[in-house]
């Protein structure tokens, strides 16, 4: 009976003591993203409490989201308007997004508006299809901007994102049992960036391209590489105030006109064709394969 007693006793410390470990490698959780009753906070919510920061600050923002730049909708004709606030951009969906999904409209309003606070001159471009060695490469949106070129990737995913610069893929876990992959998004806008300096004929070392990876606040980013002078890993809300640091702390490189320049070679990678996206589709389908296979 007493060694029946033992076993117990030694089995029960033996599961408190898995129970605790596990719970000790748990992430934690990153409480600015949370209300206070656990509520996960939306775009809107993040976008109050920064005007309330400010104070009487938040008046010299005007509307949330008025953007500048050309490139999103329709290209503009060679003048000295070319630089002129799009008053088209003001979002209110954006605002009112009752599930906090951004995706790549939020991270262009809040590229936007980190450029007009900076005063010097962009153009603000999205789904460009850049000719690559074997296809195209899809970009969600790149930044031409005075101080550098900023090619940002947006991934609206949710679960809990981890991976390294050496693998190939990323982990997206959802559940215990559910589990996805996504292709390294480091490796990827590395090969935009590769694409884009053959494309503008930009000598590499000459080359300043800073890499944005842009995640939706609904995931955490439990395990993924640091920052450093080439990339930045983030979630939509801190996008505007990274990327700020990051401009202002660059000094003027391009002139207008070269911006001017640089955008109208890119204006034939805009609204492409639909033979253009279905071998954009099949290079990607066959890369995907490839690596399978290996």
């Amino acid at each position: 009976m007493s060694f029946s007693l033992s076993t117990l006793l030694g089995l029960i410390l033996l599961l408190a003591l898995v129970f605790f470990k596990i719970k000790g490698k748990a992430p934690k959780k990153n409480h600015k993203m949370y209300h206070s009753d656990g509520r996960r906070k939306t775009f809107h919510d993040f976008e109050h409490e920064r005007r309330q920061g400010l104070g009487n600050k938040a008046r010299d923002m005007g509307k949330p989201f008025e953007l500048g730049g050309y490139g999103i909708t329709h290209a503009p004709n060679r003048s000295e308007n070319f630089f002129k606030l799009d008053p088209k951009f003001n979002d209110e969906r954006i605002v009112n997004d009752p599930r906090g999904i951004f995706g790549e409209a939020a991270m262009m309003a809040l590229t936007a508006r980190v450029c007009d606070t900076d005063k010097r001159k962009y153009v603000l471009m999205r789904n460009l299809y850049v000719p690559a060695r074997a296809g195209y490469t899809e970009i969600d949106a790149l930044l031409l901007h005075q101080s550098g070129f900023y090619v940002l990737e947006s991934k609206n995913l949710s679960g809990k994102i981890s991976g390294d610069l050496e693998s190939e893929r990323w982990n997206q876990h959802l559940t215990e049992h559910t589990e996805h992959t996504f292709h390294n998004p480091i490796r990827q806008n590395i090969g935009h960036i590769l694409a884009l300096e053959h494309f503008l004929k930009i000598r590499h070392e000459q080359a300043h391209f800073i890499s944005f990876i842009v995640f939706s606040d609904r995931c955490i980013l439990r395990k993924v590489p640091k920052d450093n002078e080439f990339w930045s890993i983030v979630h939509c809300s801190e996008l505007q105030d990274v990327l700020l640091k990051r401009i202002s702390g660059r000094k003027t490189i391009y002139t207008p006109k070269q911006i001017e320049d640089f955008y109208y070679k890119l204006t034939t990678c805009m609204n492409a064709s639909e033979e253009v996206k279905a071998k954009h589709r099949d290079y990607t389908h066959r890369k995907g394969v490839s690596r399978e296979q290996n």
